[in-house]
């Protein structure tokens, strides 16, 4: 009885094995499956860095040109030359000499002259202590930024014209921008003081000068 129930077993066992004997193999070009691909291959392009070369010098030497108001007499041209030494990055000592001529015209006109000619030299030196107070940079544009930085000073020297001499103080107020690492510009405003009798009595006059400069670091 037992053989007799074995025999349909049998049959299915050989039947199910000889399918699978006579199943087809895959084909050769059929890609294997593997781990999926990523989405987003990055292609990182590395660029070369370079560093800006300042230069590391003390020195600078200018120029400036600009107006002179002085008390009484008008305003007239300046002009001059300037030679600083940079302690630090905000803090410089400068030497300054310039010159202008003052004039007497509007009391010639009331019969009153002041000076023997017209018009006199005038003529100027002094020390100068400068300390930048803001620094920043100047933008033109969503490309073009320099370093620039607004600065205070104080000064004092001495002045001669129409026969005076005469010791003089000037406060500074300006910005200073560099557009190379050896070229600076400057925007200033002094307040240039010292005192005068030549309208007969000693009073201290206040001089308002207004310059643009130009320098470069050596």
């Amino acid at each position: 009885m037992h053989r007799i129930l074995c025999i349909p077993v049998l049959l299915t066992l050989a039947f199910t094995a000889g399918c699978s004997l006579f199943r087809e193999p895959p084909p050769e070009d059929e890609p294997v499956p593997g781990p999926a691909p990523s989405v987003i291959e990055p292609e990182l392009e590395r660029r070369e860095v370079v560093r800006p070369a300042v230069d590391t010098e003390d020195w600078e030497i200018g120029a400036v040109a600009g107006v002179l108001s002085v008390e009484d007499f008008g305003a007239q041209p300046l002009y001059g030359l300037r030679l600083a030494f940079h302690a630090t990055e905000d803090l410089w000592l400068e030497g300054r000499y310039v010159r202008s001529w003052v004039s007497d015209a509007s009391f010639r006109r009331l019969g009153a002259p002041i000076f023997e000619e017209e018009e006199e030299d005038l003529s100027a030196w002094d020390l100068f202590v400068g300390f930048q107070v803001l620094p920043g940079e100047v933008f033109l544009g969503t490309r073009w930024a320099r370093t620039s930085g607004v600065y205070l000073g104080f000064g004092a020297g001495n002045v001669e014209y129409a026969g005076e001499n005469r010791v003089g103080f000037a406060l500074a107020f300006g910005l200073k921008v560099l557009p190379t690492d050896w070229l600076s510009l400057r925007l200033e405003a002094r307040d240039n003081v010292w005192e005068s009798d030549l309208l007969g009595e000693n009073e201290w006059k206040q001089n308002f000068e207004i310059n643009l400069g130009i320098g470069a670091f050596f």
